[in-house]
């Protein structure tokens, strides 16, 4: 049986239409936080490559480091997540409830050294974590990410 992972009530401002899936992800170094936005079935190529282009995340095979992104992230004080997006023309916003597991995610994402990985993943059928796993592993599909490094407040 697969469980879905996605919040109800997130916010989404300037995003192709996604479903956002906390997760953490096994790196060489450890865990790291990972915002996982999946793109709905049905949504044209066109708009998923116009939004990766536009907010300079990386294909999988290159390295996303927060100090070249205009990416930031910020606990809110009511404990929603702020998720930004910035370019010279353009902003995309995701906001995220106030959650247990979101209080969890954040804690691993500031233990990690603060920043997270935002990751679009088209052509999932699904957001179980088995399908997203199976999606980004080393045989799986393509996807796009970036380091959105944490502003405190």
């Amino acid at each position: 049986m697969n469980q879905n992972r996605g919040l109800g009530g997130t916010v989404y401002e300037g995003t192709p239409p996604v479903e956002a899936v906390p997760t953490g992800l096994p790196t060489p170094d450890g865990v790291i936080a990972a915002l996982i936005l999946v793109v709905e079935p049905g949504v044209d190529q066109e708009v998923v490559d116009d939004f990766v282009t536009r907010y300079r995340l990386v294909p999988r095979d290159q390295t996303a480091r927060a100090v070249d992104s205009q990416a930031r992230w910020t606990l809110e004080p009511d404990g929603r997540v702020t998720i930004q997006l910035l370019c010279d023309d353009s902003a995309a916003r995701i906001v995220i409830p106030s959650d247990p597991r979101i209080h969890q995610w954040t804690a691993l994402a500031r233990y990690g050294g603060g920043s997270l990985s935002l990751i679009v993943a088209p052509g999932l059928p699904d957001t179980d974590l088995t399908t997203i796993g199976y999606h980004l592993g080393p045989y799986g599909g393509p996807y796009w990410h970036i380091s959105v490094g944490c502003i405190p407040l």
